[in-house]
């Protein structure tokens, strides 16, 4: 029997074979666990900045020639309907980090890699938007300048969708979106990934990232107008209390006013180190509380019909005493959306095995939203992968 290994990434070759990655299945772009690495594996544990992992040494390892086993309760299968959203949101946040690293060392950004995902992205929203949706909400608190960036995208392309903006248009917001904070490359990233909140003087150069990243998009050949305009416009508010340029009312397109409404939802529910995060319902409420001064109104309540009063990821209290994460809204009845049931909250007891349940049939309804803080499990963490088990 061979015997694992813990080793530094730098020291990874071809043939190894992964273990354990040390990062969540939910976390990391491979379809399993357990693996053997070929050169574009290692590129990729690399650059999602994991610094060691497990693994057996290049020879046969153990059982090898039956499948590495996926997570208790997770597919196995490559793709549902042709398309995998985990991979492809994966892959995305994996490109857009690389490209803000080639920004920050003053590269040439592969744009051709963003085109792809988004189209990926895209044929992955037509298929099954909640799923993808709900996806955005997995995330690491170390992470958040890419993650966010590839939620506003998919975001955006999913507001778009539903308010029937014509493909081309859907594209080029997509891309606008994982590039709308290109100009955070430019702040110093002592400031950006600062563990806590930020002084007045350091708040101030962050928010020129707006300006910077469009300035950057202005020197680029296949920059879209879109682009600059959404990188530089989506902190500005309707009533002029936004930045770089204090513009309000008609001064602002509808694209920006959808950018500026999605930026601000993803924000409020991102966890980080300073912040734990919103509920989703909470979000947007919050964001209905600045319609007519920050957002437009009509742009507010199609939002909220776009993603649903629940939208994927909440954490529900059920009728029948459990609670639950919300994996696919209900547009024609909210209350009764598809779930995934993972704790008896009457005896506040985690279950060992997920249960997803459509309410459709109306048996058992939502009485209400969670505030995950109160319980001692996330609900993204619930999202893919098994029950994790309860803490002693």
């Amino acid at each position: 029997m061979e015997i694992a290994q813990r080793i530094r990434v730098e020291d990874l070759a071809p043939g190894m074979y992964v273990v354990d990655l040390g990062v969540s299945w939910a976390y990391h772009p491979f379809l399993h666990n357990q693996f053997r690495l070929d050169r574009a594996a290692i590129e990729r544990i690399r650059e999602l900045g994991i610094e060691e992992v497990v693994v057996l040494p290049p020879e046969r390892p153990e059982g090898e020639g039956s499948e590495p086993l996926a997570p208790d309760g997770a597919d196995a299968s490559p793709a549902q309907e042709g398309i995998d959203s985990r991979l492809v949101t994966m892959e995305a946040r994996s490109i857009v980090s690389r490209l803000l690293r080639e920004v920050r060392a003053g590269r040439a950004v592969d744009r051709a890699s963003v085109d792809a995902v988004v189209s990926r992205l895209n044929d992955a929203l037509g298929a099954h938007q909640d799923s993808l949706l709900a996806l955005g909400r997995i995330r690491s608190r170390d992470g958040y300048t890419y993650q966010h960036s590839v939620n506003v995208g998919v975001l955006l392309m999913a507001f778009g969708r539903y308010l029937n903006l014509d493909p081309a248009r859907l594209h080029e917001l997509g891309v606008a979106g994982l590039f709308h904070d290109v100009g955070k490359a430019f702040v110093p990233l002592e400031i950006l990934t600062k563990p806590g909140r930020l002084t007045e003087s350091e708040y101030e150069i962050v928010k020129l990232h707006a300006l910077k990243g469009a300035n950057w998009l202005r020197g680029l050949e296949d920059a879209s107008e879109l682009m600059v305009r959404i990188a530089e416009r989506h902190h500005e508010r309707l009533d002029g209390a936004g930045y770089p340029h204090g513009l309000q009312g008609e001064a602002l397109g509808l694209e920006e006013r959808m950018a500026m409404i999605v930026d601000v939802y993803d924000a409020l529910t991102a966890i980080r180190p300073y912040h734990k995060g919103y509920a989703p319902v909470e979000a947007l409420r919050i964001i209905t509380q600045e319609i007519g001064q920050a957002f437009d109104r009509e742009l507010v309540y199609e939002f909220i019909r776009c993603i649903g009063v629940y939208p994927p990821g909440t954490l529900v209290r059920l009728s029948d005493g459990y609670l639950a994460v919300v994996l696919e809204a209900n547009h024609t009845a909210p209350g009764y959306p598809r779930v995934r049931v993972v704790h008896d909250a009457r005896r506040n007891r985690h279950l060992r095995r997920y249960e997803d349940r459509d309410l459709a049939d109306g048996r058992v309804s939502v009485e209400g939203h969670e505030d995950p803080g109160r319980w001692f499990f996330r609900p993204e963490d619930c999202l893919a992968g098994p029950a994790p088990a309860p803490p002693h």
